[in-house]
């Protein structure tokens, strides 16, 4: 191999490795601006760490959870199922995305991802207490419609 060849693999070593702290250095800043509600700074900080790698999942699943608590849930959605291309753990995708139709009374389609959350990993529990949760809702909603036919009848 000649010198030149050598010099270019070890410099695209080095930018590799640059973008790689750059990415974790946005990320964590990121998880920063979401722990103290600046979700306007974390999805900023978060549209800067996409431009350098636009298929990790820690970075579309926190713009997701940025747009989710600003109430922007078909973004968040969007962020969610694109994260669920690249990850590797898509059971942390499945119980976000039926968390978002959770927090849209869209209760059937919520537990029908945490039912692919579990079926992806039974041990993560976050998919359990969703699901649960959505469950009693829906239980309690027909509940309450059998009382209010009740009384109408």
């Amino acid at each position: 191999m000649n010198e030149l060849t050598r010099l270019n693999q070890i410099s695209e070593f080095f930018k590799r490795a640059s973008a790689k702290v750059k990415l974790i250095t946005l990320i964590e800043k990121a998880k920063k601006e979401y722990d103290s509600f600046d979700y306007t700074s974390g999805i900023q900080t978060l549209e800067e760490a996409y431009k350098l790698d636009p298929s990790n999942p820690a970075v579309l699943r926190g713009l997701g959870c940025m747009h989710q608590f600003n109430k922007k849930y078909d973004r968040a959605l969007e962020y969610f199922e694109k994260a669920l291309e690249f990850s590797t753990s898509k059971e942390i995708e499945y119980t976000l995305i039926g968390m978002v139709y959770y927090l849209e009374d869209r209760l059937d389609e919520a537990v029908e991802n945490f039912n692919l959350a579990i079926d992806e990993n039974d041990s993560y529990t976050k998919a359990y207490e969703g699901r649960n949760q959505a469950m009693l809702e829906n239980h309690v909603k027909i509940l309450d419609l059998q009382e209010a036919l009740k009384k109408y009848f």
